[in-house]
């Protein structure tokens, strides 16, 4: 008997378990622990029959897995169907209790037969045809549903299946939590007879998510969690199987991280896997569907270097960075589309989802303060104006220096089009501003969606604080002033003095001579003194350049504050 070390993986779905009950799943947690070192799979004899010899009787045991006692034990089974790609093992202390012929007869047509998506392939067909097929270490071309009383910590918390890679191995394998593991080694799906025994939909849409897993362990044996519960989670999707548990979870939740499931809690889980199978679902939207999810989990390259890897050779080459921030835009864009027209990268095809911003404002100022931001997560600011008659609105972030922080801002115009532009943070100090005079008039609505972006993995875990603030301010009356410098030849100030405080604006200055431009919309500083808030800009100007030939303006936003040239 060989003997091996690896990594023993726990792959859960539980789709439609209410979400007031705790869910757990046990990949997340044992992935954090461990640097999986896989062998290839194993060649080695099979240990049960090959399909022509079993027949229905057939008795045989399996090792399982204890949750709540973090341990494996055995139980006795016995084959009660076989269909064209499937034995359906049952634990026999579960038969007729929770699983009856009738379940039986059900499970083998959905996963032989026909499925909610297509009543001429079953759950086998699509996935094997469409993503490729799974492995076969048994060599009896089927795969085994075995379905027991799985034993976890609670029946609230209960696992609805798990797909266990130490099947794919022989011997005894050793786990650091579990212990010794013994292989059954066999193509197995194990799936909870107790807590569905009427749902035969849920149980098939845990069927497929499972099958997924096994598919997928065939490519890439040690892909990263999201991206494995993201691809089965749209595998049962694309059996046409229901997710609204997950669906609802990230939409009362979309600032969890994509990326990082290592600090969930069974609070949370769902939401984890909801934001997994949304990303994988604009992926499908926007990168060429299930031909580019298919190639996604048959590339040997795992997490965010396989995704850019895959788009690449699909001939649609984008950094994650860029994809995420799109995908952000479009999930906090989806309670504006029916108020405005929004651009096709920032839609879903497939879905239509309603998710509400982390924090929405319409009475100013605002004082957001220490504010926390996980690794590709993202927050939605919303502003809203309070009275037809406001006019103007300051917006301010701040964060860590040197943090690669991504800011997109949303505006819904009266027009009902909405834009969507990137607000530059200053690496240096962490801040940006956004000055937007036409609040209240031109534009009802603000979006500032942050989101922290690093891909290092000894980053993954890290979060970052930030505060924001929202200053209300009318447009104001300025007084502008261009003067030569007395000391230095050939330098010139221009400097805007407002009538009253309004709070701090960002105001630019752009100069121009003889119809070229010398400085476009340059920032002005701000410098309070006392009571007093004057904006200045500085600029030099060329021994020949021509002063009567220059000319200045000073704007807020795309309003021009006061204009004319410095022979003036």
């Amino acid at each position: 008997m060989r003997y091996t070390i690896i990594t023993f993986l726990f792959l859960t779905l539980t789709p439609l378990v209410p979400i007031s009950e705790a869910f757990r799943c046990g990949t997340p947690h044992l992935k954090h622990d461990i640097v999986p070192q896989l062998p290839s799979v194993s060649a080695s004899a099979p240990t049960i029959p090959a399909a022509p010899t079993l027949s229905i009787g057939f008795q045989r045991p399996f090792f399982a897995i204890d949750f709540a006692q973090k341990q494996q034990y055995t139980i006795n089974a016995t084959l009660r169907a076989s269909g064209t790609h499937c034995y359906i093992f049952v634990e026999d202390a579960v038969w007729q209790e929770h699983v009856n012929a009738h379940t039986l007869q059900t499970i083998q047509r959905a996963f032989d037969t026909a499925t909610p998506a297509d009543p001429r392939r079953g759950i086998y067909d699509i996935l094997s045809e469409d993503f490729g097929p799974p492995p076969d270490v048994d060599g009896n071309e089927k795969v085994i549903l075995l379905f027991l009383n799985i034993r976890d910590r609670s029946a609230s918390q209960g696992t609805a299946g798990y797909f266990m890679p130490v099947d794919q191995h022989s011997g005894v394998l050793h786990h650091p939590t579990l212990g010794p593991l013994h292989s059954n080694e066999a193509d197995i799906l194990y799936i909870n007879s107790k807590n569905y025994p009427t749902n035969a939909g849920t149980v098939e849409a845990v069927i497929a998510h499972e099958l997924q897993h096994l598919i997928n362990y065939k490519y890439s044996p040690k892909e990263e969690i999201w991206v494995d519960e993201g691809c089965a989670e749209y595998a049962a999707f694309h059996c046409g199987y229901d997710l609204y548990q997950h669906i609802q979870a990230f939409q009362k939740t979309p600032h969890i991280s994509l990326t990082d499931w290592t600090q969930m809690g069974d609070t949370h889980l769902l939401s984890h896997y909801g934001a997994a199978f949304f990303f994988m679902m604009y992926l499908h939207d926007h990168y060429g569907g299930t031909s580019t999810l298919a190639a996604l989990v048959q590339n040997p390259k795992d997490g965010i270097t396989g995704i850019t890897d895959t788009l690449a050779a699909q001939g649609k080459p984008n950094t994650f960075a860029n994809i995420f921030a799109d995908w952000k835009v479009a999930n906090y864009l989806t309670t504006w589309r029916l108020l405005g027209v929004v651009e096709n990268t920032f839609q879903y095809h497939s879905l239509r989802p309603v998710i509400q911003p982390i924090f929405t404002h319409r009475a100013y100022p605002v004082n957001g303060r220490n504010k926390t931001l996980a690794n590709f997560s993202a927050h939605a600011i919303e502003y809203k104006a309070a009275t037809a008659g406001q006019a103007g609105l300051n917006l301010s972030y701040s964060t860590q220096r040197n943090t690669p922080i991504d800011i997109k801002v949303a505006f819904l115009q009266n027009t009902g089009e909405v834009l969507v532009e990137s607000l530059r943070l200053k690496t240096t100090d962490g801040t940006a501003s956004l000055d937007i005079p036409t609040f209240g008039t031109a534009i009802q609505r603000v979006l500032l969606i942050p989101s922290l972006q690093v891909e290092s993995r000894s980053f993954v875990q890290q979060y970052v604080t930030y505060n924001y603030n929202a200053y209300e301010g009318n447009l104001g009356t300025y007084t502008t002033h261009v003067l030569p410098n007395p000391i230095h030849p050939n330098y010139w100030e221009i400097i805007a003095v407002p009538t009253e405080a309004s709070g701090i604006h960002s105001l630019t200055a752009t100069v121009r001579y003889q119809n070229r431009m010398l400085f476009d919309a340059e920032p002005m500083a701000h410098i309070e003194q006392k009571d007093r808030l004057i904006y200045r800009y500085v600029f030099h100007l060329k021994p020949e350049v021509e002063v009567e030939s220059v000319e200045w303006v000073v704007k807020r936003g795309d309003t021009i504050i006061d204009e004319g040239a410095l022979k003036d």
